[in-house]
């Protein structure tokens, strides 16, 4: 018992803290940025922050479950929860929902499933179990790079015929990242062979719709493209121009008003940029920064190379999920349904980023992973120190 509450209490609490002050950040943000909208629809103010409270209390449980399961459990269920996810990708292709011309949704009873969000964590226990069985294979180009690699492009392209190129693009660097990590011979030419598939891909869906190319045209020149898919960048730069250094105070954005839609999820950091300023930001942003500094130390420390490879992935689609928000809100990026981690209204994103913090404080709690048996390799485990 003595062990347990000492394993318990040695998880990352620095991780911990960091995560807890964005959710409560995010509950306020969503309750200013989105009161005018419910209002004028007839809701309560609080309608949209009740409903993600719900979602963030679910979030907790999920948090707490995937805390407390000894993270093993993923290193041994990792095929099969793979496959699944790999089939409710598939019919999102068939069945999905189609909101704002992509179909990223499962639908069921009322309540929607996004895949892609539970693939970040389904592929990388997957990718993170096979690199860590592999051994000195990893060294061998069809086995480290190639098989893996057909993987990524199956999953990444799945994902892109939603379209959700943010999403694919994080899925890609994530996974560049581990192949690096893990030891994989990342060749030139199969490295240009996948990307040329890829690019390949995003074009051939890209000019599949004209609507996707006037998306980009309105990122170039929102201005002039108000009423063609720019007002939203256009409304979004105004108003963290507006924020200035310390914001208009808490509850005073004009944007919101209307101007800025839907101003509670893909364009929520400018909200808090407008309220808050370039001091709000700021500190949103380095509570990101402990949020991966931790996640990075917990995978440095771990004691097998499954969970050094899946802390640093899980750390990793966090990291890339707020910088590819960020990004859109400044115009560094095409506008795109990107939700910003554990702040942005939404249910998939928040619960699964919820239960990937609960996944990287149980590795970093002593005692967890002994279950995991993994052969021993000169390469990774010299890469691992």
């Amino acid at each position: 018992m003595n062990n347990k509450m000492a394993s318990i209490m040695s998880l990352d609490k620095c991780l911990l803290g960091a995560v807890l002050i964005l959710l409560f950040i995010g509950l306020y943000v969503i309750y200013s940025g989105s009161s005018f909208d419910a209002a004028r629809k007839g809701l309560p103010t609080y309608y949209y922050a009740l409903k993600h409270f719900k979602f963030m209390l679910a979030g907790f449980v999920l948090m707490g479950i995937t805390t407390g399961l000894d993270h093993s459990l993923w290193y041994k269920l990792s095929r099969p929860i793979f496959y699944v996810v790999l089939l409710m990708l598939l019919a999102v292709i068939v069945y999905g929902s189609v909101t704002k011309g992509a179909a990223r949704w499962l639908s069921f009873s009322g309540y929607s499933l996004q895949p892609s969000e539970l693939m970040k964590v389904a592929l990388f226990a997957y990718l993170s179990r096979r690199f860590s069985e592999m051994g000195d294979d990893i060294a061998d180009i069809k086995k480290g790079l190639i098989a893996p690699g057909i993987i990524v492009i199956v999953v990444a392209t799945l994902i892109m015929l939603q379209p959700n190129f943010s999403m694919t693009l994080m899925m890609l660097a994530t996974s560049f990242a581990l192949f690096c990590v893990a030891g994989v011979r990342v060749k030139t030419r199969y490295l240009l062979g996948f990307l040329g598939v890829f690019v390949v891909g995003c074009v051939a869906v890209g000019l599949g719709a004209s609507y996707r190319l006037k998306r980009i045209e309105a990122w170039l020149h929102p201005e002039e493209h108000l009423n063609d898919g720019g007002y939203q960048l256009y409304s979004a730069l105004i108003s963290l121009g507006n924020g200035g250094l310390t914001g208009t105070g808490i509850g005073q954005g004009t944007q919101k008003l209307g101007f800025l839609p839907e101003a509670y999820k893909d364009v929520i950091f400018s909200v808090l940029g407008e309220e808050h300023g370039f001091v709000g930001t700021t500190i949103v942003l380095l509570l990101f920064g402990v949020v991966v500094w931790r996640g990075l130390v917990i995978a440095q420390n771990a004691q097998t190379r499954f969970s050094k490879y899946f802390a640093l992935c899980l750390t990793c689609t966090i990291a890339l999920n707020a910088i590819f928000h960020i990004c859109v809100n400044t115009g560094l990026m095409p506008t795109t349904g990107q939700p910003l981690p554990f702040i942005s209204f939404g249910g998939s994103n928040l619960i699964v980023s919820m239960a990937s913090v609960g996944i990287l404080l149980n590795i970093s709690r002593s005692g967890t992973g002994r279950n995991i048996v993994e052969p021993r390799s000169i390469i990774q485990d010299v890469r691992s120190m």
